[in-house]
């Protein structure tokens, strides 16, 4: 306030404090006869007592209106609901009462090309979405290939954030249709839990992506947190729709999203991305040899292995249930599995069939022929001889390059049991793993140890880490031992020793 402006208050006060109405002071007077007034000597007040009266009125009028103005601007500057559009950027929006923007976050590097040019502190909230939204039509985050967008509202007030939620929804619908997008809109209102907000803190996304990730995991065996966070709206809310994150313990049916009361969703997620389940469902077919009419039953749907999203694929023909997962992108075969389930074992005594044993060269000859390699092109070759049903059966493991290779050979007549096959995106195409016996006789040279003193030995192997590695444990003598073995070369990673 400047002296002008305060001069200008105090002349007002002091108007209002002494008004000039001589006029109407003397028209209220009557004369008086025959009356003796006494009359003291007055006592003066001093103009700088009257002076500071006033003046100690008119700061405490200009006090109150301060008040009123501060109040006014601490309610405009607290933070009342804070809304988080994603799709694979995210933007966090924080918002006063009166939905004028306090400030506006990027989640992450895709989302600073979003906001990049925009000054969206001091705009009202549906102007700030609707020009988010633009941008990420812009910049094609959003189109035919992946709809889904997720909006999220945090707010202590619940009736306030679900009306914010709706209408929010609403006009980001309006938006997508005028771009002639079918979106795909998941909404939500959500409260932030310490455990919730430390996850969506450590990876660096919102807390409503945090919490539809949370919900997917929760409904299912298989996902993990971890293993979302780098997933795109599109691709959670095609998993949230898919039989991989169904709720089988109400055994309702539901999906994640439809069992979870606080997401709403609208639109279809978008598919075009993708081969399709019949292309997958054909790639698997024609490599297990057999038609559609020879399947018992065929079902495929979305689910995320290793990094990608696949279609899994399953169906039983000729006594034999197979299992795929071929990459929904590429068309790839990610990995298979076959199993027998027809029972060829008498119930009745040993038969020949029990007794008949193909070797161990016949058994690898069958699993290299089915994997399409030569022997000299494998390594970390395992072969283990066991019985089952009072069968023989062959047991083996090996790599070619980044591909892990597991079959169960049937000893009596070199049938397949079963396979399954992995690619290991992490482990380079060039690796030759030295196998587990190597890696046992790496550690005994290390520890000094003969094999015959061992006890309680354990070997694990980890070669989807980012270095391919066996776990070596055992005992000997009055010491216990762990070891970490390179898988490729033999080299000792780690190495503890502690007395038994």
């Amino acid at each position: 306030m400047t002296d002008y402006d305060l001069e200008k208050r105090l002349r007002t006060a002091l108007d209002h404090a002494a008004p000039n109405d001589l006029d109407g002071l003397l028209s209220q007077c009557t004369p008086q006869r025959q009356k003796i007034i006494p009359m003291s000597t007055p006592v003066r007040t001093s103009h700088r007592k009257r002076w500071t009266g006033l003046i100690a009125a008119c700061l405490a009028l200009v006090l109150v209106g301060t008040g009123a103005g501060i109040g006014f601007y601490q309610t405009a500057g607290a933070v009342a609901s804070v809304v988080s559009l994603d799709v694979n950027p995210g933007v966090k929006l924080e918002v006063n009462r009166r939905e004028k923007v306090l400030s506006a976050v990027a989640l992450n590097d895709d989302a600073d090309d979003i906001l990049d040019g925009m000054e969206l502190k001091g705009t009202d909230l549906n102007v700030a979405v609707n020009a988010i939204v633009g941008s990420l039509l812009k910049h094609g985050y959003v189109d035919e290939l992946a709809n889904s967008i997720l909006i999220s509202v945090e707010d202590s007030d619940v009736t306030r954030g679900e009306e914010l939620e709706q209408r929010l929804a609403a006009e980001v619908e309006q938006v997508l249709e005028s771009a002639q997008i079918n979106g795909a809109i998941l909404s939500q209102t959500v409260s932030a839990s310490t455990d919730l907000q430390q996850k969506a803190d450590e990876y660096g996304i919102s807390l409503g992506k945090a919490s539809l990730i949370q919900s997917l995991v929760d409904s299912s065996s298989t996902l993990d947190f971890e293993s979302l966070v780098g997933l795109s709206i599109n691709e959670l809310n095609l998993l949230a729709n898919s039989t991989a994150v169904q709720v089988d313990s109400t055994g309702t049916g539901e999906t994640a999203v439809e069992s979870n009361t606080a997401i709403h969703s609208s639109g279809t997620a978008s598919q075009s991305a993708y081969i399709g389940a019949e292309a997958a469902q054909q790639i698997a077919l024609e490599h297990a040899g057999v038609t559609a009419a020879d399947t018992q039953y065929l079902k495929s749907d979305y689910d995320y292995e290793d990094g990608r999203m696949v279609y899994e694929v399953e169906f039983f023909a000729g006594g034999t249930e197979y299992e795929y997962d071929i990459d929904a992108a590429t068309g790839a075969i990610v990995q298979y599995e076959r199993e027998q389930k027809q029972n060829s074992s008498s119930a009745s005594g040993t038969t020949a069939a029990e007794t008949a044993d193909i070797g161990e060269s016949a058994a690898k000859a069958a699993a290299f022929g089915n994997a399409g390699v030569q022997e000299n092109e494998v390594s970390g070759l395992e072969v283990e001889r066991d019985r089952e049903d009072g069968r023989i059966v062959y047991k083996i493991e090996f790599w070619v390059g980044s591909i892990e290779f597991e079959y169960e050979i049937d000893g009596t007549n070199g049938s397949i049991r079963s396979g399954q096959k992995e690619e290991h995106a992490q482990t380079s195409a060039s690796s030759q793993l030295i196998g587990e016996q190597e890696a046992l006789n790496a550690a005994l040279r290390h520890a000094g140890v003969a094999s015959d003193a061992l006890r309680e030995l354990e070997i694990e192997d980890e070669l989807d880490d980012d270095i391919p590695h066996y776990k070596v444990e055992f005992k000997a003598g009055g010491g216990e031992y762990e070891y970490e073995i390179d898988a490729r070369d033999g080299t000792i990673l780690a190495a503890e020793q502690d007395w038994d």
